[in-house]
């Protein structure tokens, strides 16, 4: 019998390993104005801490500020984040509204469900990239599926990229 790979309601918290977020920031080279909507309680801010000299911002529902309720009158160049899985369309609906790029470390395969890449195409994105990473070990679930971070661009309509996390 097989397990869900994330719980109902969103309680899915699986924090990335600090290695891990620093090379997917340093593959993407993010620069200018950055969001992680995802952040994780104090101390465990990875991506915050692995984009630390752009000064990004964040939202952590755990610590008050929920991405996906909270007002934000300004764009971003990059949103960076692991979302919650069971709540993966939310947030990537959100951060299309509020950014030009997106790269969530997600399973590959959700990227390609029908509504995503429908929504996607609504929004006017493009995906541009696949970095396929190593998973990381439990608590990260343990599936036959590839882990990767994934980026799309606004107005993108060129082939995919796929690369591998060194």
């Amino acid at each position: 019998m097989s397990q869900p790979l994330a719980p109902k309601g969103g309680n899915d918290r699986v924090y990335t390993p600090p290695d891990l977020a620093q090379g997917i920031v340093k593959h993407f080279d993010v620069a200018g104005r950055i969001m992680e909507p995802c952040a994780g309680p104090f101390g465990k801010q990875v991506f915050v801490g692995a984009m630390s000299w752009l000064d990004p911002d964040w939202c952590e529902i755990d610590e008050g500020c929920d991405f996906l309720t909270t007002e934000i009158t300004q764009r971003y160049d990059w949103i960076i984040t692991n979302p919650p899985w069971s709540q993966l369309r939310a947030f990537l609906k959100r951060s299309m509204e509020v950014s030009d790029n997106v790269v969530f470390l997600c399973l590959v395969n959700a990227f390609f469900m029908k509504a995503r890449m429908r929504d996607m195409s609504e929004a006017g994105f493009g995906m541009k990239e696949i970095l396929f990473v190593p998973t990381p070990e439990k608590p990260w679930p343990q599936t036959g599926f590839s882990l990767g971070a994934v980026h799309i661009q606004r107005g993108y309509d060129g082939p995919v990229t796929f690369s591998h996390l060194p």
